[in-house]
């Protein structure tokens, strides 16, 4: 995670720039750079007025020596708050800065810590800090779901959630992992820009199995006769249907970006399949698709039959298909 995150780092930077910057914040981003989140937290507040100069400040924040940032839980390998933590928190927020700064900075790092035993406690000891925050001290509590942390807590600070990645992002995050790269490039085009979701639907083998129904249906259904085998098999995936439907749909879209702009494709490992799409259907032919599959959805949300919603889906997109090469 490179300085600045848009919604984070350069937000605080303009917040403490304009004088309006709050002593509270819950940081919410994917589990993977939470601690680089909340470094550059610290790093924007002990050292606003040049974030990204080298100077002393900035080096120690960077190297984790900064002796007026403090990070919690204390016990890196659990990982996990407690109350005690909480409570050298609210202790150290008294003393004045020791290490030739204005401020003293607390990063938390709650993303093990908002569930199960415990949880309620330490948040529960946070809260009077947090009410009545010295006027030098500012905290920030990092989290993968701000939800996930107490009505009390999140009413008293303010959220800051990181900006979302870009598919090349997460490919390259999920890659480090050892994943296959076909398969990264698929889970990331439909990741929404989070690893986690990424890391989620590669563990998942039946949603690989809706995404190449998806690229079969794209590709190969050219009649009623074999969309019943098609219809079929998707019936027989109806718990991944909606991976289906939101495949179908980047396929779709992917035929149209690679027409109008192939550089902006996210799925060029499946360069071949895009490019019978594109054979398969005329340009305006994949927008209607698009639509057609749109309409299945909003079935599906009210409660429709999946297999009329599916055979219905089938036949449209097949109508839809030649009628655009008329």
């Amino acid at each position: 995670m490179s300085y600045l995150d848009n919604n984070i780092g350069q937000y605080l930077s303009d917040a403490f720039a304009e004088g309006h910057a709050v002593h509270a914040y819950i940081v919410a981003g994917e589990k993977q750079y939470l601690d680089s989140l909340l470094k550059e937290c610290a790093l924007v507040t002990m050292c606003h007025s040049h974030v990204g100069d080298d100077c002393e400040a900035c080096k120690k924040v960077k190297s984790g020596e900064h002796l007026d940032v403090i990070c919690l839980p204390s016990d890196k390998q659990k990982n996990r708050l407690t109350v005690a933590d909480m409570a050298y928190l609210v202790e150290e927020s008294y003393r004045r800065p020791v290490d030739n700064s204005e401020q003293r900075v607390f990063l938390i790092n709650a993303s093990d810590s908002v569930s199960g035993v415990g949880c309620e406690l330490w948040q529960n000891k946070l809260l009077k800090t947090l009410e009545e925050p010295q006027n030098n001290v500012y905290i920030f509590v990092g989290v993968t779901d701000a939800e996930a942390l107490l009505p009390t807590v999140r009413s008293r600070c303010q959220i800051l959630r990181q900006t979302k990645l870009s598919v090349a992002q997460v490919r390259e995050a999920l890659l480090q992992k050892s994943f296959k790269l076909e398969y990264c490039e698929m889970a990331a085009a439909m990741s929404g820009g989070s690893v986690q979701m990424g890391e989620r639907l590669l563990a998942n083998p039946a949603v690989f199995d809706a995404y190449n129904t998806a690229i079969d249906v794209a590709t190969e259904m050219t009649s009623t006769k074999n969309a019943l085998k098609y219809a079929s098999d998707i019936l027989a995936k109806r718990d991944n249907i909606l991976d289906f439907l939101g495949f179908l749909t980047l396929l779709y879209r992917e035929s149209v970006v690679y027409r109008l702009a192939p550089s902006l494709c996210v799925l060029p490992r499946l360069h071949n399949t895009i490019a019978k799409i594109c054979a398969n259907y005329t340009l305006a032919g994949a927008e209607a698709c698009i639509s057609v599959i749109n309409t299945a959805k909003r079935r599906l949300d009210d409660n429709g039959n999946v297999t009329v919603v599916v055979d219905r889906l089938l036949n449209s997109i097949l109508e839809t298909k030649y009628q655009c090469r008329k």
